[in-house]
């Protein structure tokens, strides 16, 4: 127990030596998505575009900035 409120009470930051790398969809996974409406599958969307916002926070992690990974 004391074990669990030292962690929790550590306001310790992780440093990544490397930003983790985003995995790209690619063209497959694009074209399985061109066929889903987003109105039968809204909580997917949604998901899909907190993944683009990630992508974005990777990109600048790593120096590459938003637009050029």
């Amino acid at each position: 127990m004391l074990l669990v409120m030292s962690l929790s009470a550590c306001s310790c930051k992780i440093n990544y030596d490397n930003c983790p790398t985003y995995p790209v969809g690619g063209k497959k996974v694009g074209l399985e998505l061109e066929k889903l409406d987003g109105a039968q599958f809204p909580a997917l969307f949604e998901w899909i575009g907190r993944i683009g916002k990630l992508k974005e926070e990777l990109d600048l992690c790593a120096g590459r900035g938003a637009s050029n990974g």
